[in-house]
């Protein structure tokens, strides 16, 4: 419920209804209720011959009643085995690797939709119209039912190579991963006929994956006073949208738009085509400001244009919100009974659509708080007094290096019965962040519970409480 225009706040929410815009009949009245249920059995199997040869398998069987009739369950199996080629007769002679293990692995897993009902028909109480003197309230539909929705399911498989040398002092772990999504419950646009809406949630969309993770560690001194380990990780990841159409539902485009950017603009801010990956930006490129302070942008025919007339075919990609590249960097620090470990870590290539800037920094619209920078010229040309706009000006690159986790401690020499170890520490959490983007922080989200927050990473809130920094001071004692 909601009422507003209050005589006093003397009441807070205890005396909604004394609210004015009740009475003009401007305030709404609302609330809902969902129920879903899900149960799942899980089995695994483990088994190794002579620590040679090693086998695990499970398999997980779940049920969820968001699903249709038929659909309701899945069956999710999964089998990896290892080879320690360092236990064969062959290798014996070969002392200065310790292990080298050969590791393969498939599996698969299901993702249920985060709405209930949508295989059903669902009736709701809608519009009121007048009927023989009295106000009625229609009954209808609100969505089309699609009976065959069913478990999204995810098939990876991936190979590695586990390598240690010089005493285990260096460790090494290569992993290609390759995953393949299907049945991606999507909103279809179609023809109204034989529907009653133009949109139904299908199992259409298909996406494929292909990574590679590199992990290594290494204790690069090994002194009795002192010891310095250091590891680091990097991962690579491309997709594409494989298919957006199955045997029972076709597609009326090739695309699926996604992301908003909210009101006044009122747009989407990503689009996903058949072929390409996901995450892209899609809006008008701008390349210039006129005198006036109205945006120019490019074109469909490359060149340049006012805003104001500017057209859908006007729009292009305009970058992309999934970092190409991740690399974390650990250290730890051992001198006598002091220790210390600091992690770094950042992703690179990609972008972020800067929200902050582009809802805060036109001097035009007084409705919002501004940023400072609004009255800095754009391109150097002049103050912007145009509408709101998605744009590319507000697409920044999104590089960043963290130094994230910063712990230093001290074991006290502890000597007596009834207590065996003393240790106290200092540890610092998001110290520094090296970044040229201009918001209040690079690390977007760039996943969420819905498909349409999966589909538009890079999308910076408007919104939102900064990223904290958090120094804790603590001690474990070991009775």
């Amino acid at each position: 419920m909601q009422n507003w225009d209050f005589p006093t706040d003397d009441y807070s929410y205890n005396r909604m209804q004394s609210g004015n815009a009740l009475g003009r009949g401007e305030a709404v009245m609302n609330s809902n209720a969902t129920s879903y249920k899900l149960i799942g059995f899980f089995g695994r199997l483990t088994y190794s011959w002579n620590d040679k040869y090693l086998l695990m398998a499970s398999v997980r069987r779940e049920g969820s009643s968001r699903f249709g009739a038929s659909h309701k369950w899945g069956t999710f199996p999964a089998i990896s085995a290892g080879w320690k080629i360092t236990k064969e007769n062959f290798m014996k002679d070969v002392t200065f690797i310790n292990e080298l293990k050969l590791r393969a692995g498939y599996g698969v897993t299901g993702t249920a939709p985060d709405v209930s009902y949508l295989s059903l028909t669902s009736l709701n109480y809608g519009a009121r119209f007048l009927y023989n003197g009295a106000w009625i309230q229609s009954l209808s539909p609100v969505r089309n039912p699609n009976p065959d929705l069913r478990w999204e399911r995810k098939g990876e498989y991936n190979i590695g190579l586990d390598f240690a040398m010089m005493n285990s002092r260096l460790e090494w772990i290569y992993r290609p991963l390759q995953t393949a999504d299907k049945g991606h419950a999507v909103g279809l646009r179609r023809s109204r006929s034989p529907y009653l809406y133009n949109t139904i949630t299908a199992n259409v969309g298909t996406t494929e994956n292909k990574g590679v993770e590199v992990l290594v560690n290494f204790i690069a001194v090994q002194k009795k006073n002192f010891q310095w380990t250091t590891g680091a990780n990097f991962s690579t990841n491309t997709n594409k949208l494989v298919s957006l159409s199955n045997d029972l539902f076709k597609t009326t485009v090739n695309y699926i738009d996604a992301g908003y950017t909210g009101e006044p603009i009122q747009t989407s801010t990503h689009r996903l085509y058949v072929g390409g990956p996901v995450g892209d930006f899609y809006g008008y490129k701008s390349v210039d400001i006129d005198a006036n302070g109205k945006w120019i942008i490019e074109g469909a025919d490359g060149k340049p244009k006012p805003m104001k007339d500017a057209k859908l075919e006007d729009k292009k990609i305009l970058g992309n919100g999934l970092p190409k590249y991740y690399l974390g960097w650990n250290n730890t620090f051992r001198y006598k009974n002091f220790d210390l470990s600091v992690l770094v870590r950042g992703a690179f290539k990609f972008q972020i659509l800067n929200f902050q800037r582009m809802f805060y920094s036109d001097p035009k619209v007084t409705q919002y708080n501004m940023l400072r920078t609004a009255f800095d010229k754009v391109y150097g040309k002049a103050v912007l007094t145009d509408d709101l706009a998605f744009v590319s000006y507000y697409i920044e690159k999104g590089d960043y290096v963290k130094i994230d986790n910063v712990t230093l401690g001290y074991t006290l020499p502890v000597k007596n019965n009834y207590i065996r170890s003393v240790h106290l520490y200092a540890a610092g959490l998001n110290l520094l962040t090296i970044t040229g983007y201009k918001g209040i922080d690079p690390e977007v989200t760039r996943t969420g519970n819905t498909t349409d927050l999966r589909l538009a990473p890079g999308d910076d809130q408007r919104d939102k409480y900064p990223t904290t920094r958090t120094f804790t001071l603590g001690a474990n004692i070991t009775f």
